[in-house]
């Protein structure tokens, strides 16, 4: 038995989305998008929390026209937000005239145009997709079209952008990013073009980073039947926390479950006519993801496939039918703040199905724009205005990208709270940590609060025994950044987020985050082997062999699920290194060698 001595410093736990409601009290290993309980806070908002509204004005929208250019085509998706310049304010991504273009945001919504590069496209129809993919700190761009094939943009530093080819012997129209694997770096998901029943194939590639260092490898997920591929997105369809991939167009959906290792198997399947639109969302409040779907040939109509947890098993249920003039782009949100998913839809309209909280799973429609003056085949949710957290619209239509300002939200409720998951810092072999500094991302009105207090045990049960410390109340302002000292010490910990709001004001809170440090002593498994010496030093693995032999070397999860196969072959006598998975975590390395094996416990930093 060997015994070594490990310390973990300055490591993070982050929380970033709280879409999946409450119910999970842990120990968890990491906080997701779920939580322990609370009261008067929406929970079905992706990317921020905030107390729920009370008074709503549902036909409230302010329309902004972001660009009018008759090369915009209706078939162009991927206008999105992202914080091009770093000023706190999200600005917008799109494709326009042959050319990517971000669009500077004043936060007043007043739009100014900044070419990115040149990507021209000549049919369907071509995509963007904003992401730090190289994880510098800004926003890289992600292209697919049918002419440039796929790539991306990197952000060298205002106004400089670099371009990448990915592949550009093949056309794509769908681009989307992931961490597939949960090793830490950012994977590519796409589908190739041409979708449509006459031409092309519409088939699903990852495009996996195995180095790091944006070293993409292209691999086929799926190969489909031609002009079956068509939007690809992902999703966690059955709570393993790793993301699935689904894509649908024409006569199928497919969801296909990562098998946490960033390969992809059939969970399911469904054949209708003319799928089109889809997204998922928790539609029904159960606590697991579904996905909207529109139908766009007799019924017209949009359908909740309703997950029934493990991501193999859908139910079909129709919403909503006779909505041709809103079945093209599709995608759900809690457009009013009242805690249920909403859905949103454009074509020749823009309008939204507002999910009625006395008769759940039934919709009302409420009309955004009559006149939207072209086709419109792309349309997305997300908060635009600072320190607010209503959701906003954004259409492309053609010859046009428009921008719907949410006003419909006039009071919300006076005060609510959130408890987080018990979070487990530790693996049980650990000494407790030393709970250092708690981060917070919020925008604090100076008319509301927003406060923490928070708790630290051994375990769970002295946890919840323990009175909480606090309350640190929140700094006001925009997009405040700001951490405060916990001087705890723990292998559990806990937050609670308290809200207090003013009739037509509230707090949003973004993000936080956990800084702490562990040490203890991490025991080796029995060595079986005692010719060959396997050791982790410096975070690598080193291999000693007295003598020639085949290796196996494998890495695995503390759940016993391969992460990686290291190597598999034949080697000379000497000392070997490899690298070991870019994720922190507790792992375990198995190695066979002259028909014996050894294993080894080690936590990667």
């Amino acid at each position: 038995m060997w015994y070594v001595m490990l310390v973990i410093v300055g490591t993070i736990a982050r929380q970033t989305d709280w879409m999946g409601g409450d119910g999970v009290f842990g120990p968890v290993s990491n906080w997701g998008t779920q939580y322990w309980i609370s009261d008067s806070v929406t929970v079905a908002t992706p990317g921020q929390v905030s107390l729920i509204a009370t008074s709503r004005s549902y036909g409230n929208w302010t329309k902004h026209i972001v660009e009018a250019n008759a090369g915009i085509p209706s078939y162009a998706q991927g206008l999105m937000p992202a914080d091009i310049d770093k000023d706190g304010i999200q600005d917008l991504v799109a494709y326009t005239n042959n050319e990517i273009v971000w669009y500077k945001h004043d936060g007043l919504y007043n739009f100014s145009p900044n070419v990115i590069g040149a990507a021209s496209a000549s049919a369907w129809s071509p995509c963007t997709y904003p992401c730090d993919l190289d994880d510098d700190g800004d926003i890289d761009v992600l292209v697919a079209t049918n002419n440039v094939g796929i790539g991306w943009f990197e952000n060298k530093g205002l106004p400089n952008w670099e371009w990448h080819a990915l592949d550009s012997l093949k056309g794509y129209h769908r681009v989307s990013a992931t961490d597939v694997e949960l090793d830490g770096d950012i994977d590519i998901v796409a589908v190739d073009d041409d979708p449509s029943p006459t031409g092309g194939d519409g088939d699903i590639y990852l495009f996996r980073d195995t180095t790091g260092n944006q070293a993409f490898k292209k691999e086929l997920v799926r190969n489909l039947p031609n002009g079956v591929g068509w939007r690809v997105y992902t999703a966690d369809f059955n709570n393993d926390g790793y993301p699935d991939i689904y894509s649908g167009a024409w006569n199928y959906i497919y969801v296909l479950l990562n098998n946490q290792s960033g390969n992809f198997t059939l969970g399911w399947t469904s054949h209708i006519d003319e799928w089109d639109g889809a997204w998922p969302a928790d539609i029904d409040g159960d606590g697991d993801m579904d996905l909207i779907a529109t139908e766009q040939s007799n019924i017209f109509g949009y359908y909740a496939l309703l997950n029934n947890g493990t991501g193999t098993n859908f139910d079909t249920l129709l919403l909503i039918s006779g909505v041709s003039f809103y079945d093209d782009g599709a995608m759900s949100c809690d457009m009013d703040l009242d805690g249920l998913s909403d859905i949103i839809g454009s074509y020749s309209r823009v309008g939204w199905f507002r999910q009625d909280s006395a008769n759940p799973l039934t919709f009302t429609l409420y009309n955004i724009d009559a006149a939207l003056g072209g086709a419109s085949h792309w349309i997305y949710a997300a908060p635009l205005g600072n320190c607010t957290p209503s959701i906003d619209l954004l259409v492309t239509c053609d010859g046009a990208h428009i921008v719907y300002e949410n006003n419909m939200l006039t009071g919300f409720a006076k005060i609510g709270y959130l408890e987080s998951s018990i979070l487990e810092l530790t693996p049980p072999y650990l000494a407790a940590c030393d709970l250092m500094y708690f981060y917070y991302n919020a925008c604090v009105p100076s008319d509301t609060s927003l406060c923490f207090y928070w708790r630290a045990g051994i375990d769970s049960s002295g946890l919840v025994t323990n009175t909480w410390n606090g309350p640190y109340y929140a700094k006001t302002g925009v997009n405040i950044i700001d951490s405060f000292a916990l001087l705890e010490v723990g292998r559990m910990f806990q937050y609670k987020a308290e809200f207090y709001g003013d009739p037509s004001d509230i707090a949003v809170l973004y993000e936080v985050w956990l800084n702490y440090e562990c040490s203890g002593v991490c025991v080796e498994e029995q060595t079986i082997h005692t010719d060959a010496d396997l050791q982790f030093v410096d975070n690598k693995l080193i291999l000693y062999l007295p003598k020639a032999d085949k290796i196996e070397l494998a890495i695995y999860d503390i759940g016993g699920r391969l992460v990686k196969e290291i190597f598999n072959g034949y080697l000379p006598s000497g000392r070997y290194e490899f690298d070991t998975p870019q994720k922190p975590g507790v792992y375990f390395a198995k190695t066979r060698y002259a028909q014996q094996s050894k294993s080894l416990k080690f936590i990667k930093l």
